[in-house]
């Protein structure tokens, strides 16, 4: 399908009657804030439990990094404005939840981030591009220290910022700098390392695997190929994929409707696929980058 032929589709499953109600965001997405609870509780207790000699680092270190990939779902959510329609605690609990993943990020400072990515998307000016190479272990240590290569892109448009955002920015750069230095200092450093530092890096690599790197790649732009420049995982519906990945497995619905809340894919995913020929989709397995047609 052209261009024009696809960005029409899309627009005819919006207009779909039935698809109303998964198309509106409500006061405040209930299910997202519990898995913001969750996340947070989580990671909570999968600490205490190591501070206190009942779990190992052997065992903390990825049930911890679980709850730091599924933290990022509340943030990525607020980016998109799709946690509340009041703004305020919309920001609020999206820059609450990015604490996990990215200390001392808000909401505002990412959203500039990921809507340039899905203005760019597999573009060569696409910052998520350094996530999506064919070379997995640098997408993995890209990933673990995406903090650096973001603090790099946004210094490198920094006179185009507003000047609030700046100082936000600033400030959390500060904090966060702050934080380490604090803690490395600290007798406990050993155990930040564990409880907090490992987890967080790990749950970046879960994070970009899953979410950036086995759904785009260079070359599949979204500007020419508005389907299929994002994979879907999810082609056969599976409850269970929906749920681990907190509905990004159905990542080109995300794409296709950026304002649709995680756990309202499914229904549009289900009218879209009956709508897009298959030779536009592109399966990706979680093991795997595969950009091939469907059938």
């Amino acid at each position: 399908m052209e261009t024009k032929q696809q960005r029409q589709l899309i627009r005819d499953i919006k207009a779909v009657p039935d698809l109303s109600e998964s198309f509106s965001v409500p006061f405040l997405a209930w299910p997202t804030v519990a898995v913001y609870f969750i996340s947070f509780i989580g990671f909570g207790l999968s600490t205490y439990a190591f501070v206190t000699g009942l779990l190992s680092p052997f065992i903390t270190v990825p049930l911890s990094s679980f709850f730091v990939f599924w933290s990022f779902t509340p943030l990525h959510e607020a980016v998109h404005r799709n946690l509340s329609t009041n703004n305020w605690l919309n920001d609020a609990i999206g820059t609450l939840s990015a604490q996990l993943l990215l200390p001392g990020f808000s909401t505002s400072l990412y959203r500039y981030l990921h809507v340039t990515h899905h203005a760019r998307t597999g573009q060569e000016d696409d910052p998520d591009l350094k996530f999506t190479q064919d070379n997995l272990l640098v997408c993995w240590l890209n990933s673990a220290f995406l903090d650096v290569l973001w603090t790099r892109f946004y210094f490198s448009v920094w006179s185009e910022r507003p000047l609030e955002e700046r100082a936000r920015f600033g400030l959390g750069l500060v904090l966060y700098i702050t934080m380490f230095v604090v803690a490395f200092t600290s007798p406990f450093a050993v155990e930040f390392l564990i409880a907090f530092i490992l987890p967080m890096l790990l749950g970046r690599v879960i994070t970009v695997y899953l979410l950036a790197t086995i759904q785009h790649r260079q070359g599949h732009e979204q500007r020419v190929d508005p389907i299929g420049a994002t994979s879907i995982q999810d082609v056969d519906s599976k409850w269970f994929h929906h749920l681990f990945m907190l509905g990004q497995s159905q990542h080109l619905i995300h794409h296709m409707y950026p304002g649709v809340p995680w756990y309202k894919y499914d229904p549009i995913w289900r009218k879209a696929k009956a709508k897009i020929p298959t030779e536009n989709l592109r399966p990706s397995s979680y093991i795997s980058r595969n950009h091939k047609s469907y059938s």
